[in-house]
Parts: C-alpha cells; structure tokens; sequence
C-alpha cells in the first residue's frame, strides 16, 4: 500500500469517527446510554436472529447471481465467503467495501475470472440496494394513502409525498438507456469485457437477463427480514412509530450505511438515522440508539463469523 492509498485509508477511518462522536455529542453522550440501557433484550434478540437470517439469504442470493453469469458458485461454499465478508466489514474501513473486496477474490479462487466475480459482487449489492428502494417505496406509498403524517409539522405528508417521489425515481434508474458503449473506451483494459457482458445482459438471446432477474425475489425478502430486523431494533427502544414508517426509513439508513466511510457504517447509519427517524417523530436519543443497535447486530455476527477465517478453504 503506497503513502497515498494509507492516507484515503486513514481519513476514511476519522471521518467515519468524526461523524460518529459528532452524533453521539449532538444527542448527548448520557441520554443516548440511558436509552441503550433500557432496551429490550428479547426483542433485541428477535432482531439478531432476522438478521441472520437476511445474511444467510443474501449469501445464496449471490450465489444465484453468480451460476447465472456462469461462474462456479456452489451455495454451501458461498455461504461461508459471505460469512467472512461480514467479519472484514467490522474489522476494515471501507464499510461494505472491504468485505465485497473479499468476496470476489474468494469467488475467484475457486477458477473464477476475477472480474466476472467482482460483478456478481457488485450487482449483487446494486440488487439488493435497489429491492431496498423499492420496499422502501411501497411502504412510504402506503403510509401515504393510509393518511400517516410525519412529525414535521404541517408539511408532513407533502414531506414524505417528495421522499416517495425520490424514491421513485432511483427505483426507476435501472430502466433508463445509459449509454453503456462508453466503457469501450475507458483507459482500463476491463472496460471491453464489460461492455461485452454489458452486451450479453441486453440481448434477450442470451438469457442472461431472465436468470439475475430470478434473484430479485429473493433481495427483496432479503430486504423485508432487513428491515423487520431494524424496525426490531427500534421497539426494543420502545419506539412507537408505525411499522410501515420504520421500513419507509430503512434505505437512506441502509444506504448511507454502506458509504465507504468508517468502519462498518458507524457514523453514517447513525446520522442518518437521526435525520429520517427523527422527521417520523422519533427522538433523537432513540434515533441514533436504533442506528447503533443495528450496527452491533452486523458487529456480533462478524465476531460469530471470525472462526471461519481458520477454515481450509
């Protein structure tokens, strides 16, 4: 690592430290551990279990999208990558990035072109991001039609009147014609294959849209038991907001989450957290605790997740 990547590094780690104490000081350090302390830990545990199980089925939502880019990618293999993954997000700075790193290297291991096995990684994040947007899109939609306000005072629901419209159209992104033929003449030497397999996804001829269009059921309960999981979180905390709000709030806490900033999204889930729960009359002591919560979540299974490191692969 040379002195330039070592100074991204570690200006990664402070600004993810910096948003973090700077939350922690905005709410104050005392009542955000009078919230902490009062959690409840049988529903604290309910949310770790649906994490686990949203990470479990992530990992054979990736290994889907893999065997349908044709790469060897049997499930009880990837299971365990997945699993690593978890730990060098809690241990590295980068948030999701240093585990997705990772990923395709392992993917690769096993005969795999590297660069085939980067962008199974990479749309399986884009897939499960996007299924986010779109749960979150339904719920804020139907917290809209059910006559739900947020605590922003008169402009509530034209509030989350704009915060759906935004959403729709991240969702809708996807379906716009970029004009992919540009990667033809990046200076990068993968930018031909992956105009090539650019190529095969848009022709109907090859399949190859049909099969990763299969994994988006799976992302989607992926993202359901992800969010049930924050919601969780925030009960736990004695948070009295509607479900559909909760979920409504999951993709910019999600999202900033995985902003390769800090470590493990602390910082950048917990701000944003602050922000979307508290337009939800959430308070902030409760906000932020929600964030932290859903963090340690991701820390305890990295830490269960650490004895496979010792695994032969």
């Amino acid at each position: 690592m040379n002195a330039a990547s070592t100074a991204r590094l570690l200006l990664r780690i402070v600004a993810g430290l910096a948003l973090l104490a700077g939350t922690v000081w905005m709410v104050g350090p005392r009542k955000l551990l009078d919230a902490v302390t009062r959690v409840d830990a049988q529903v604290l545990a309910a949310a770790l279990a649906l994490s686990i199980c949203s990470n479990i089925a992530s990992a054979h939502r990736w290994a889907m999208i893999a065997r349908a880019l044709g790469l060897d990618a049997p499930g009880n293999r990837l299971v365990p990558m997945y699993a690593r993954g978890i730990t060098s997000n809690i241990l590295l700075p980068g948030a999701t990035l240093s585990g997705d790193m990772l990923r395709a290297y392992e993917l690769s291991r096993l005969g795999n072109p590297l660069l085939e096995s980067s962008v199974s990684v990479a749309f399986d994040r884009f897939s499960g991001l996007w299924t986010l947007c779109v749960l979150s899109f339904a719920a804020s939609s139907a917290a809209w039609f059910a006559g739900f306000a947020l605590a922003t005072g008169a402009h509530g629901r034209e509030v989350l009147a704009t915060y759906g419209a935004l959403l729709a159209a991240i969702v809708a992104g996807p379906f716009v014609p970029w004009p992919a033929g540009i990667l033809r003449h990046l200076p990068i030497k993968a930018g031909a294959r992956l105009a090539d397999l650019w190529d095969r996804f848009r022709d109907p001829a090859t399949g190859l849209r049909r099969r990763l269009a299969r994994s988006l059921g799976p992302s989607l309960l992926v993202q359901i038991l992800s969010a049930s999981a924050l919601a969780c979180c925030a009960r736990s905390l004695d948070v009295q907001v509607p479900w559909l709000l909760l979920v409504a709030a999951a993709a910019p806490i999600f999202v900033t989450a995985a902003l390769p900033v800090g470590v493990a999204g602390f910082g950048t889930r917990e701000l944003a957290a602050a922000a979307v729960l508290g337009a939800a009359g959430v308070g902030t002591d409760q906000a932020v605790a929600t964030g932290l919560l859903y963090g340690v979540l991701g820390v305890i299974q990295g830490v269960l997740a650490a004895p496979l490191f010792l695994v032969r692969r």
